[in-house]
Formats: structure tokens, sequence, C-alpha cells
């Protein structure tokens, strides 16, 4: 494009062998120092708009469909189109503004006209200088090696393929590799197994896409992994031309770190809050599993007394005397009716099977605490969301039993890409909320509060709400409740960062954590997660 002049260039668009010459004449009223030049085609026009730096279009609408592409060519890069229509004709007016016409004209008002297409070049003038200026500052801050070599943040420069072409010392430690050993490899190499920000990467790439603040995990030559926060922007030149991308990145080792600390500490807490539930949950199935064994060794005792009768009878039987196995097989006989072997043999089966079931529900009570308290690796699968709510309510339920109902409404959903861990905790924290909230409301009265789980799928992802006939929230507490260190509840009660870590894990998520509640009447917390591995909603 030749560079602008001083003298403003203004295009007039109007149909061949028109004649009028009406369009051009209006422009011309603004003096000998605009530069007017008539083409008869959209495409002639957009041409001579790459070409040269115009200042304005003024179309003629009867070039009709030429018009309209004329418009649609330049409504997002173009200069200004001031289109020209028919006395009366609205509809061929509100067409023009539709498809991005800066101004409509009425034909025959030359001076109107020519008021309209100079307010039109000096606005389109001060919003190129401003685009110029801007260009400079990026110029320069892209070029500004002072600045990149000493941030501490790591920066990457790669170009339209994804091959690395620059890099800072922060990239070079974090990548453990020189700039010299880095430079022309992919960056998908470090990216491998993270398909989402493959995606993300390419698409910043291909389409011009930013995205920040994502996590993520980058690979290691050597075999490591290192969790990091990035931000990618596209990179282009001051035509727009696209050059590849910036990443800008932070290890996030010691930050993660601390997060998981944070999150055991408010595991362990919820568990020393369910110590008691869960060990009266325990004693119930203990109980008749240890008056079980006092009762089956009585039946032992018993049968064995009849084995041994029938060890008689085999003897006897085997020396064949006559009298002496009629002899034993009466005794037998005699204390098989004072046992009632029948009822022994009958009752035994059905204490085993009961000892069973009771060992089996301390299993499963056991293995849900294990499960909810094992330390968090940070790592992401595939889960069943059904099945981390409901391990999640089995460990709190016992606590619970007294004072709540608990309902639930599973719809079949399929597998999600998270942490179950950190799901986990964000579903304890949401149970012992609505509990404490629902015996905060029924006191000693002793009436039943009523917790409901609900799981749906829907276009956004996998919905879990969790409903409570509690006390509620005060409105002025409803923008806070998710605040690190806000709480309502008595000194030593609650440290106020449950629902804020469970805000944050759902956010880490790409989902979304909501409340709503009236004070008196309970609350209902909706948590949406996306589907597959963590969507673009994680994406500031």
């Amino acid at each position: 494009m030749e560079p602008a002049t001083s003298a403003p260039h203004i295009l007039v668009a109007e149909p061949a062998g028109s004649g009028a010459g009406s369009l051009r004449g209006a422009i011309e009223r603004l003096g000998p120092e605009i530069v007017v030049e008539v083409v008869c085609d959209a495409a002639g026009c957009v041409r001579r708009c790459r070409e040269v730096a115009v200042d304005l279009v003024v179309a003629d609408s009867e070039l009709a469909a030429d018009c309209e592409q004329l418009l649609d060519a330049l409504r997002v890069e173009g200069p200004p189109v001031v289109v020209v229509c028919p006395k009366g004709d609205d509809r061929a007016a509100l067409a023009a503004f539709r498809r991005g016409a800066a101004d409509c004209v009425t034909v025959g008002s030359p001076d109107v006209l020519a008021m309209v297409a100079l307010e039109q070049v000096r606005r389109w003038r001060a919003i190129r200088e401003r685009a110029q200026a801007e260009r400079r500052i990026r110029d320069l801050e892209r070029y500004n090696e002072h600045i990149i070599q000493n941030m501490n943040s790591a920066l990457l420069v790669v170009d339209v393929e994804g091959k690395i072409e620059f890099c800072n010392p922060p990239a070079e430690q974090i990548l453990g590799e020189s700039f010299e050993a880095l430079r022309g490899r992919a960056i998908w190499d470090w990216f491998r197994g993270s398909a989402r920000h493959e995606i993300l990467l390419a698409r910043t790439l291909e389409r011009g896409e930013r995205f920040k603040g994502a996590e993520t995990t980058i690979a290691r030559g050597d075999g490591t992994s290192v969790p990091i926060g990035i931000s990618c922007g596209p990179l282009r030149d001051s035509d727009g031309a696209k050059l590849g991308a910036v990443l800008i990145f932070q290890d996030l080792t010691e930050i993660t770190l601390l997060q998981r600390q944070v999150l055991q500490r408010e595991k362990l807490a919820s568990i020393g809050q369910l110590a008691a539930g869960v060990a009266h949950e325990i004693n119930n199935p203990m109980g008749f599993i240890h008056a079980n064994l006092f009762q089956m060794t009585e039946y032992v005792t018993d049968l064995r007394r009849v084995w041994s009768l029938t060890e008689e009878l085999l003897k006897a039987s085997s020396v064949g005397a006559p009298q002496e196995i009629e002899a034993a097989a009466e005794a037998l006989a005699s204390a098989a009716a004072e046992l009632d072997v029948g009822f022994v043999l009958s009752d035994l089966g059905k204490a085993v099977r009961e000892s069973q079931e009771g060992s089996e529900r301390i299993r499963h009570i056991v293995q849900d605490l294990q499960d909810f308290s094992h330390q968090d690796t940070g790592e992401r699968a595939l889960s069943d969301v059904n099945q981390c709510l409901d391990s999640t309510a089995s460990i709190v339920w016992p606590m619970m039993k007294h004072r709540v109902v608990l309902e639930k409404d599973y719809a079949t959903l399929p597998s999600i890409y998270c942490n179950s861990m950190q799901l986990k905790q964000v579903f304890m924290n949401l149970l012992v909320n609505a509990f404490q909230a629902i015996e905060a409301k029924v006191a000693e009265s002793g009436e039943l509060g009523c917790i409901r789980l609900s799981t749906q799928s829907r276009d956004e992802g996998v919905c879990i709400s969790v409903s409570d006939t509690g006390i509620g929230i005060a409105r002025d507490n409803l923008d806070r409740i998710f605040d690190p260190f806000f709480t309502t509840k008595k000194v030593g009660a609650g440290t106020g960062l449950g629902l804020s870590t469970s805000f944050s894990i759902v956010r880490r998520h790409g989902g979304s954590l909501r409340v709503e509640s009236r004070e008196g009447d309970g609350a209902i917390f909706h948590l949406v997660l996306p589907f597959g591995e963590p969507g673009e909603s994680d994406v500031g």
C-alpha cells in the first residue's frame, strides 16, 4: 500500500455510464486539495483501497449487489463507506447501515454529502493515526530486548508452524534446555498429553485467538513435568500479517504444592468433623458382628458334639455289631433332637450372612474414608461424577442421618475429565455446609431436614445440584460466601476457606459454581463441569 499523503483521498463508486457526476461534484466542493477518484465496481474499489491509503469511499446505492459486496469487504478493516440512497428509500438506507455503512445521505443533497464526507475523513484519519501509534508502541515492546530478558515470567516466541524462534532465560530454566537447543523445535513437544492446550495453541496460530491464565503441565525431556499457568496471543506485523504467537508462562510448582497442602488441611478438618458420626456408623455393624460371633461359637460347640456322636456311629458301623450301631444311632438321634440341629444350621447361616454384610459395610466406609483422605496428586482422569458424589455422601451420612433425610436423583452421565479427589472435596464442603445449615434451623426440635442431590446432563456439561432446607443465606452475604476467610459461623466452627476453595477448584476445572438462597428458606448450590477435558470456559 502506498503511504498516506497529506491530501485526503476519496473514492467515488458509482455505476459506469451513469453520466450524472453528481457524487464527484459534491465531493469536489471540499476544495482542490481533495484527491477524488471514480471507480465503477466493488472489486476495483477494494483493489484501490489495498493499493493506496484511502480516507473515504462514497458509494451510490444504485450499484446494488456491488454496493453490498463493497460494504462487506470494507466493514472490518476498510475505510468508512458513505452510501448515497434515493430520497425516501428508508429500506435501502437501513440495509446499508446493517452491512456496516458509516453513514447514509439522500441523493440531491450535495452540501450534506460534502459535510458528512469531511467529518468521516477526519474521523478515519484520527483512527488510523491512533492505530499507527499503537502499532509503533507494540513494535517497541516486542523488540525491547532488555525488558524481555529480565522479566520474571518465561516468554517464548514461535512462528506460524509453532517452532520456537526466541525464548528468555526463565523459559530456558523451566523447559530445562538452552536457547540453542530449543531454537527451531516445535512447541508441541512440551504439551504432548494435553490435547486441550494443543488445540488452544493451534487456534492462536491459525485464527489469532487469545487465551490467558490457563493451567496445564509441560513435559521436559528428562521425563519430569512442571505445572504452569500460561497465556498466549498472536504475533502480527504492522500490516496485520501473521508472524506466529507469543507464549508467557510461570512455574506453578510452589503454588500448586501450597494449594494441595491447603486442600489436604481442609480435607482433614472435614474428616475430623465427621469422625464421631463415622465411629458410630462403624460401631453398629461391629456390635452385631460381635454378638453373632458369640452365638456362632455356641453353635459350633453344639455341632462338635453332634459330630462326635456321628464319629461314634461310623466306628460302630465299621465293626458291624448291631447292638453298638443301634446304641450309637439312638445317642446321635437324641442329641440332634435336643440341640435342634436344623435350627442351628439355619441360624448359623443367617449369622454368617449378617456378619458378612456388616463387615462389607465397614469395609465400604473405611474405603471411602481412605479414598477421600488420600493425598491429592493433582492429576486428572476420566471419572464418574455420580460415583464421586455418592461416595462422598456415604462418608457424611453417618453424621447427618439423625437430622436429615437424604434424597438422590442421579441421571446417567458420561465420564468427565477431572481431578476426582478435588471434586470430592467440593462435594464434602457443600454437604457439610448443608447439614450445618439444617442443624442450625431445627436445633433441638427433633425435626428432620432434607438434603437433595441431583445430577443431569446438559449442553454445557454435567450439572450437580445440592439443595437443603436449612436457615438459608442472608441477601447481604450472597455475594461474599465465596470470598476467602468469609464465614457466618461461630469462631472456631469454620475457617471460611471451604466455599472459597470449592469455587477455585471448580474454576480450575473450567466450570462454574453459583448459589440461590433466601434467608430462612434453605439454599441450592449449582455446579457445572464441562464434558471431556476442561473447555475454554476457564480461559480468561
